[in-house]
């Protein structure tokens, strides 16, 4: 029996479902598929390796390469198992029932050879079984790299033999829970059966609140700490084995001026973990060691920031923050973004995309139900694997419907939802189909009926619209000056009756978003005057379980229905034929933002206003 890559282990899979062709459908996009006559067989034996093949591949396209044959008489495959047999697990899963898999000869290889996903557990605890059902999707999907952020100001959640004092109650803040060193490298054991090498992060000297009460320190500078975070790096290496896990991560972002260290003590932990065979990782921008003869590998996370042509890097830029994003953001994310497009090419190392929920939470599986955790790993499966054409104006704005380059994000949004129905409950999938929709812009503050608004030219096609964005400002759809836009679209539905609607006009970011914008308003969409009509009559919000609530102490107060995903839709009643939906939306905070569109889109269609 052969060890299975089976997309089963990580999804836990429904039966197999019919879609518009298994092929089309792939997850990253093989590069070369050429399809041939015939279908396989109903039954057939175990893969077949042409071990002749595989040395000419893995020399031109390097290791994770593969090729997978399939014919009528059986399966064979070269290279990468663990790549070639994922294919073809996935072409099972997306296959309809009985209906048997099309003969065709698939080549692939990475474009990146870093592919990963950070989860940030420092901030907020989560259940090994909970990281181990990612790390299994991760594998289905041909990830390769598991950032794993163990500290950071609420607590230092590894488990350490010599400081015990660490891992007290009165030393942890949100959860009391930390990981053991048995279930620490037993995780890494796990991941390493799946392909997947864990980066463990061991954030200093920033990030340490938790850090210095343990030891009563009120200075990071305090001539004890560089001692202290040496033997923790230290007690860190012992658990690990660098032809396993060939990183570490220092952190060293956002360090404020109480954690400042004497940079010679940097390059003294540097020097201890280069020692010890491991790479070291560190943020940037980020505290940088003085005095180093290499430069260290650096994990950017505003943009695109290499400083030194000799430099390697991780792309981490602000797409990648889904804690950041609109669930249906993530699909103009991945389309349009190309990961380390700067630097030289022997230094653009890939791409890892994090999920800093920086608010408090009341379970661990709000982290998965708040962000598009499963959505942005099918998505960015393909962008880390392929790369893509960068294109700066379409970052958070899908292009109009009648641009040529719309035509990719139809074809990712098709094959994204292929996929949404191979995940179980316990895998919330925060998306839906956005790209029929046909909204327009008037740029106005003044109230008009819905045919007489100065309705722009452009067709926008998607469920979450910016008209403008604080991180891609190319992208902005109107240069503010109004104040207020009006956003219109025709419905047109096949009879009269109730359906779904989802609707949101804050956006809030799950990392303190709550503190940076103003708070829900009791009654109101929000507390900058948003309104939603149809057919001219007002659409009423949710009652806020949380209204008024702002500022500081809102990062401690787990979020319940501030995001359109986790709480139920509004009910609307469509009339049969047509129906005019009007969004006015004031300018507001960051990310000046409208999420309308319907989860259930049977029997309608969408036509954008009339223009006069």
């Amino acid at each position: 029996m052969r060890k299975t890559m089976a997309l089963a282990a990580g999804l836990l899979l429904l039966p197999a479902l019919a879609t518009a062709g298994a092929l089309e459908n792939l997850m990253p996009r093989p590069k070369e598929i050429v399809r041939r006559e015939g279908t396989l067989a109903a039954r057939f034996g175990e893969p077949v390796e042409r071990v002749e093949a595989s040395e000419a591949l893995r020399k031109e396209k390097g290791e994770e390469a593969y090729k997978l044959w399939i014919s009528p008489e059986g399966v064979a495959w070269a290279g990468n198992q663990r790549y070639a047999l994922g294919t073809l697990d996935q072409l099972r899963a997306l296959s309809a029932v009985g209906e048997p898999l099309p003969c065709c000869e698939i080549t692939d290889w990475p474009t990146f050879g870093l592919r990963g996903m950070l989860h940030d557990t420092g901030r907020n605890w989560q259940p090994i079984a909970m990281l181990r059902m990612q790390l299994a999707v991760l594998s289905a999907y041909k990830f390769n790299c598991f950032q794993w952020h163990i500290t950071d100001n609420h607590g230092w959640r590894l488990q350490s033999r010599k400081y015990p004092q660490l891992s007290r109650p009165s030393h942890l803040e949100r959860s009391t829970r930390t990981y053991s060193q048995k279930e620490f490298t037993d995780l890494i054991a796990y991941a390493h059966s799946l392909g997947i090498t864990v980066i463990p992060e061991l954030d200093v000297p920033g990030h340490t609140r938790m850090f210095r009460h343990a030891f009563g320190l009120k200075r990071m500078d305090d001539p004890r700490v560089c001692q202290i975070v040496a033997d923790l790096f230290g007690e860190l290496m012992d658990l690990l084995d660098p032809a396993v896990t060939p990183y570490i991560h220092i952190g060293s972002d956002e360090v404020q001026a109480h954690e400042q260290v004497p940079g010679e003590w940097l390059t003294y932990w540097v020097s201890l973990i280069e020692a010890r065979g491991f790479k070291v990782v560190a943020w940037g921008p980020g505290q940088t060691p003085p005095n180093l003869s290499h430069p260290l590998i650096r994990q950017y996370w505003q943009g695109h920031q290499v400083k030194r042509k000799d430099e390697p890097y991780i792309d981490s830029q602000h797409s990648c923050y889904i804690n950041h994003v609109d669930p249906l953001e993530i699909l103009a994310a991945a389309a349009y973004q190309q990961p380390c497009f700067t630097g030289a090419p022997a230094n653009r190392l890939g791409a890892i995309f994090a999920v800093w929920h920086d608010d408090a939470v009341a379970k661990p599986m709000d982290v998965l139900t708040m962000n598009p955790v499963f959505p942005a790993i099918v998505l960015y499966a393909d962008t880390f694997w392929n790369g893509r054409e960068n294109k700066p104006r379409y970052y958070a704005n899908l292009p109009p419907p009648g641009d040529p380059d719309f035509a990719l994000a139809e074809d990712l949004e098709r094959r994204l939802l292929a996929h949404k129905p191979l995940f179980a409950k316990e895998q919330p999938f925060p998306y839906w189909r956005q790209t029929q929709l046909r909204w327009r812009m008037a740029e106005t503050a003044e109230a008009r009926p819905f045919a007489e608004l100065p309705w722009g030219e452009r067709v926008i096609a998607q469920g979450t619209i910016y008209p403008q964005h604080f991180f891609y400002p190319k992208t902005n759809l109107t240069d503010g000056k109004s104040g207020c836009v009006y956003l219109g679209m025709v419905v047109n539905s096949d009879r009269r009756k109730t359906v779904p609607l989802y609707a949101d006009f804050m956006n809030y970011s799950r990392s303190e978003g709550r503190k940076r914008d103003a708070a829900l308003v009791q009654g109101a969409w929000n507390a900058k005057g948003a309104e939603l009509w149809l057919n001219g009559k007002r659409v009423p919000p949710p009652v806020w379980k949380q209204p008024s609530l702002s500022g500081p102490a809102s990062v401690e107060k787990p979020m319940v229905d501030e995001a359109w995903c986790v709480r139920p839709p509004v009910r609307v009643t469509l009339e049969k034929g047509r129906n005019e939906l009007l969004i006015r939306l004031p300018k507001q905070g960051w990310k000046w933002s409208a999420t309308c569109f319907f989860p259930d889109d049977a029997g309608l269609t969408f036509e954008p206003p009339e223009r006069q």
